[in-house]
């Protein structure tokens, strides 16, 4: 099969989130089961300089009044996956993130940047052979390629089967209607079942309504969002849809994330050589400036620093851990409002609390091997990679019984690999921390969840044959 995978940041070009990870590891998994998967993304600022030489490029035109669009075609560094890049100077060669300018705000544009990205996909999906490649399959991701099942929907002609994943129903890329004139898309699509959203035009709700499939990133998830609680708005539009929506949980690529084969960490360790892992936290405590003291639980965290990850529950319930003795080490950012309680937490604890307020891949990665706990207390999640990374570390995870994470983590049981709790309260959590404390007291009782926690497989190639099903059964 030929499969488009069409996204908005692809690791390691661009990385702000989990669909990064996503996006640069299922391509490539697909392909090493045969088939011929591609990437599409935006060339934003620097991006040339990330993959191979160009070896081809189309000139589509200036369809939207902001320049000429290039198609450009090369290769992921170190890396036989096909990758089109879609440049557009006045889009996308801008300074600081793919989505928020200077002061954290999205781009005014942004209807219009990611409008331009679905249109190309789209048309690659439609006029391909023009230019030497057609796909078998549209797989679309979040609001920001959602746009094209709506070009294709309005171009009013056949088209290749459409899959587009939800990686967070929340940001569904809503823009006032005073936008929809530049978008160049038919006007009967805005309606109830097509793509307005409560006087709005939503990328992710065209996404939804006119794909043939429509996948979550964990089956947990998949459940969440027929509900009002869950649903932000588009339940009863998925409800109407449920025949066509799967939940496929998210692999891993373990040849970016194993403490075997980890370039970025002290010491590389495994499943059989578990006590290796205490040299990571001691070198994690020396680069935080903290004490050297291997008998205190380091709790990790990585993470956007937002209510939606329960992160503020965090800041009522850690000081009891604090008390007793444990180590806290955040990395992240986000609500300013929380990156500065944080910040006030480590002045308040300065010899067990280091806080580093941004994104730091290489440090992510000391931070998973280090620790002993990975904190992910979310009010909602649909997958989470960070509790699937830390298994592997033999970092055990403390989540929130929700989305991916109820999928993966687990207390109770032969399957136990870590810690959960149910209610998004302090009182919830303090509570599953006092357990977690409890254990780690216990060596015996440690190890025997960490060697559980290693056990588990989560690599792409254990979930690719759910996707090829999916894939065939929309070609049929």
């Amino acid at each position: 099969m030929k499969i488009l995978f069409a996204a908005s940041e692809i690791y390691p070009l661009i990385k702000t989130g989990g669909l990064a990870d996503v996006a640069g590891s299922l391509p490539v998994a697909l392909r090493k089961q045969g088939h011929d998967a591609r990437m599409i993304m935006p060339a934003y600022n620097s991006i040339l300089d990330k993959v191979a030489p160009i070896h081809n490029s189309t000139n589509l035109g200036n369809p939207f009044g902001v320049g000429d669009i290039i198609l450009l075609e090369s290769c992921i560094q170190d890396s036989d996956t096909p990758i089109y890049l879609v440049q557009c100077q006045s889009m996308y060669e801008r300074e600081h993130g793919p989505y928020l300018d200077a002061n954290g705000n999205d781009f005014e544009d942004n209807h219009l940047r990611f409008g331009i990205l679905s249109w190309v996909s789209a048309m690659l999906s439609q006029y391909g052979t023009l230019m030497g490649w057609q796909p078998d399959i549209l797989h679309l991701n979040d609001w920001q390629t959602g746009f094209a099942a709506a070009y294709l929907a309005s171009w009013k002609t056949d088209h290749i089967p459409i899959v587009t994943t939800v990686h967070n129903l929340r940001y569904n890329g809503s823009f006032n209607m005073s936008k929809w004139a530049t978008m160049r898309l038919s006007s009967d699509l805005l309606s109830l079942h097509g793509m307005e959203f409560y006087g709005n035009f939503s990328g992710l709700k065209a996404g939804l309504v006119f794909a043939d499939a429509v996948t979550t990133v964990s089956p947990t998830y998949a459940a969440e969002i027929l509900t009002p609680e869950y649903g932000d708005g588009l339940d009863g539009t998925l409800r109407s849809m449920k025949d066509r929506l799967h939940g496929i949980l998210n692999g891993v690529d373990y040849d970016q994330w194993s403490p075997a084969k980890d370039t970025y960490i002290a010491k590389n360790y495994g499943i059989n050589s578990i006590e290796d892992k205490l040299e990571n936290k001691l070198a994690l405590l020396r680069e935080c400036g903290l004490p050297e003291d291997p008998s205190k639980p380091i709790f990790g965290i990585v993470s956007r620093l937002t209510e939606q990850k329960g992160l503020d529950l965090v800041l009522d319930a850690i000081p009891s851990v604090l008390d007793r003795g444990g180590v806290l080490i955040v990395l992240g950012s986000g609500d300013k409002a929380l990156e500065q309680a944080y910040v006030d937490l480590s002045a308040q604890y300065p010899n067990q609390v280091h806080v580093r307020i941004g994104y730091d891949e290489a440090y992510s990665h000391r931070v998973q091997a280090g620790s002993d706990v990975f904190l992910i207390p979310s009010r909602f999640e649909p997958c989470g990679l960070t509790q699937l990374y830390a298994l592997k570390y033999g970092t055990l995870p403390l989540v929130r019984k929700t989305g991916g994470l109820a999928d993966t983590v687990f207390e109770e049981g032969d399957s136990a690999n870590g810690f959960v709790f149910n209610d998004a309260t302090a009182q919830s959590l303090q509570a599953c921390l006092d357990r977690c404390m409890s254990v780690f007291s216990d060596l015996n009782h440690w190890r025997r969840l960490q060697h559980s926690a290693m056990s588990y497989d989560f690599s792409w190639e254990q979930t690719t044959d759910k996707w090829e099903a999916l894939y065939h059964s929309l070609l049929r």
